[in-house]
């Protein structure tokens, strides 16, 4: 063993050092640990900046998923009260079972999806500020992370559930345009069905089938509706006027109405009879009216008082119907018509027309009433046949 003697001296230097040196490391332990308790804090701030961030955007875009389904629950709800009222103007007698069945599944789906949308969620709201210390920052960044994990489920499920809306409102849209896409075919069916309906009721209902547009609106309803009224009223036409042809008041009357029709050059005729046409009929003398239109096929109405047909085959009384066919055909010879040496007049028109085809009756054909055509007229009414 050695011993050193040293002096009180350098014992107190060495004491000094050692002190100097414990006082340095636990300087540098502390500054070291100073500096990782600040880059804790800082990533800790970081993420937690981070979180409320994320949360923040989270709730941004909750709020604008809102206003997505405020609109789209209000459109939602208004297209089911749109394809009632369709439904409504979709009788069952005229609109295919099928398609109607369709329509009226597709807005019980989408009524029954509304009636069962929850309470709109409330989303959490954004930390009004940052904590101070690292563990109060860490507690407080799970929590902003759990409200985030919270927003992003309700977001979720609520597009979920807005896409179904929307998966139902486009089934809604597609089955009530293929329910209006039903009408020509219908109308076409109800004109081979109803084959002696009048023609102004046949009329009526193609314009009224045109006037159905394929793509569903506002409208459509409404369109819908004047379809099927008229539809029906075809099938009503066609009751009565079978029943007119079973029980002629006079037997004369349906060889009347073939004779005018097989002179009409296939212009469609309607007949309409009454005790008085143009003030005769009662004292004698027969009256007859006829209406005519260049819209849709070009139908006429000929109207005829009864003592027409009590006087039927008279040549007076032939010449009478032939001036009213006259009338009714000028739908299909409007230019002629129109045009010298006739310029629109319907009289003399008529009158050229019946003289033309050899009814020269003067009482009958018109002339008496509305004056001799000239032979230019009556030439050219020879052209329209």
């Amino acid at each position: 063993m050695i011993v050193l003697a040293l002096g009180g001296g350098t014992t107190v230097a060495l004491v000094d050092r050692a002190n100097e040196q414990r006082a340095a490391q636990e300087l540098a332990d502390q500054q070291a640990r100073e500096a990782r308790e600040a880059e804790e804090l800082a990533a800790a701030e970081e993420a937690y900046d981070t979180a409320v961030a994320d949360l923040d955007e989270r709730i941004t875009s909750l709020g604008t998923l809102a206003t997505d389904v405020d609109t789209a629950l209000t459109t939602a709800g208004e297209d089911t009260d749109a394809a009632a009222t369709l439904l409504d103007a979709a009788a069952a007698d005229v609109v295919p079972a099928a398609e109607r069945a369709a329509l009226d599944t597709a807005r019980t789906d989408l009524a029954t999806t509304l009636d069962g949308w929850g309470e709109t969620w409330d989303a959490p709201e954004k930390p009004a500020e940052r904590p101070t210390t690292t563990a109060e920052i860490l507690e407080a960044t799970e929590d902003v992370e759990a409200d985030t994990a919270t927003v992003d489920t309700m977001l979720a499920e609520t597009q979920d559930a807005l896409d179904v809306v929307e998966t139902q409102r486009v089934g809604l849209t597609d089955a009530a345009e293929a329910l209006l896409a039903t009408v020509p075919g219908t109308s076409q069916f109800y004109l081979d069905t109803n084959p002696v309906a009048t023609n102004a009721s046949r009329s009526d209902m193609q314009v009224a089938a045109d006037g159905v547009l394929a793509s569903w609106s506002t409208s459509s309803s409404t369109e819908l509706a004047g379809f099927t009224a008229a539809a029906q009223a075809v099938a009503t036409s066609q009751v009565d006027q079978e029943w007119l042809l079973a029980h002629p008041v006079h037997p004369a009357r349906p060889e009347i109405e073939a004779f005018a029709r097989s002179l009409s050059g296939g212009v469609p005729i309607d007949f309409s009879w009454a005790p008085e046409v143009n003030g005769a009929g009662p004292d004698g003398n027969s009256g007859g009216l006829a209406t005519w239109t260049t819209a849709q096929y070009g139908y006429s109405t000929i109207q005829l008082s009864d003592n027409v047909a009590e006087l039927w085959p008279d040549i007076g009384i032939q010449a009478l119907v032939v001036h009213e066919t006259g009338h009714a055909i000028t739908s299909k010879c409007y230019d002629l018509y129109a045009a010298p040496p006739f310029n629109s007049d319907d009289e003399m028109f008529a009158t050229s027309w019946a003289i033309s085809m050899g009814y020269d009756d003067g009482n009958g054909s018109g002339e008496w009433a509305y004056g001799r055509p000239s032979d230019e007229q009556i030439a050219a009414a020879y052209g329209c046949r």
